[in-house]
């Protein structure tokens, strides 16, 4: 037992089957470096996205946070009015106690008048806060509303070119789902109807091309017809 040598493990003894281990170490590696999770970039939502429909939107955004402006401007006012209003009557009971004290009216002004300010740079800085957070929240509601309408325009152009697709569901958080609900089912209505047509005049093409009718007016005819089911598949795809 001691003239044995002690085993050493090397990197060799790990390769019992080289070609499955190979091929299994370069599977893994190729598929990590070409992960297309990895490769692809993150969406990024920019506030451009909500802008669908910016007439209706921007106007109604506008209109809201003008008229909110406002009135909290009108507000705002109203506060500073009775600070200083008490900041008057203060000087003004100071005035009537007769107290011969320079410094000390000088004092009270002062602070009695940087209050006044303050208060209008706190409630100006507020404002324009909420006035922010105001704007930010009706443009996303606006494009929860907007959405919709803006799916269902695209649908009725399709419908006008004469191509009746499927309508994918509402994203969630969109709003208008019961007119969007009535909407699809009234498209799907008109697709199933138009499905039914095509499938009848297929049978009828067929119908007559097993008959053997094929052959002067008529089949040129049928031919147009033939097509014309082609089309209707088509918008229907």
């Amino acid at each position: 037992m001691s003239s044995q040598r002690p085993y050493k493990r090397k990197l060799s003894n790990y390769m019992l089957d080289k070609s499955v281990q190979l091929r299994y170490v370069v599977l893994v590696s190729s598929t990590r470096r070409r992960s297309p999770l990895s490769s692809q970039r993150p969406y990024k939502r920019k506030l451009s996205n909500y802008m669908l429909d910016k007439s209706v939107q921007l106007r109604y955004v506008v209109l809201v946070s003008a008229l909110s402006a406002v009135i909290a401007g009108a507000l705002g006012y109203l506060i500073w009015r009775q600070e200083a209003d008490a900041s008057a009557h203060v000087m003004e009971a100071f005035d009537s106690l007769a107290i011969d004290d320079a410094e000390l009216r000088e004092e009270i002004l002062n602070r009695t008048t940087s209050g006044d300010d303050q208060l209008i740079f706190t409630m100006a800085g507020v404002g324009v806060g909420l006035m922010g957070v105001l704007f930010l929240y009706l443009m996303v509601m606006t494009h929860k509303v907007a959405g919709p309408l803006y799916k269902v325009s695209r649908y009725f152009d399709e419908m006008a070119a004469g191509r009746l697709g499927q309508v994918y569901q509402l994203r969630k958080g969109d709003m208008l789902r019961d007119f969007y609900d009535k909407f699809r089912d009234m498209h799907v209505s008109l697709r199933e109807r138009m499905q039914g047509d095509t499938d009848a005049m297929a049978r009828f093409v067929d119908a007559c091309a097993a008959a053997g009718v094929g052959e002067g007016a008529l089949g040129g005819e049928l031919d147009q017809l033939r097509a014309h089911v082609e089309s209707r598949r088509k918008a229907l795809a």
